[in-house]
């Protein structure tokens, strides 16, 4: 059976470009984990101010409510 050169020129050119597939897959992947961690803080940030803005609004509702008696001499 004879192998066809373009099977060979194939296996070449597949083995030329690993390792510029290999740089890309691996760019990718860190590019996917730095979008990952930036969007996690922004996401977090905005829960946590979100949180702080309940909690501060809450805390304006009881004030309201209270009756306050200031001594004076």
């Amino acid at each position: 059976m004879r192998i066809n050169p373009w099977w060979i020129a194939g296996f070449v050119m597949l083995v030329a470009f690993l390792p510029m597939m290999y740089k890309l897959v691996v760019g990718l992947i860190g590019v996917g984990f730095l979008v990952n961690r930036f969007l996690t803080r922004i996401i977090g940030l905005v829960d946590t101010g979100s949180r702080v803005k309940a909690m501060v609004d809450d805390l304006n509702e009881k004030n309201e409510n209270e009756i306050i008696i200031e001594d004076s001499e």
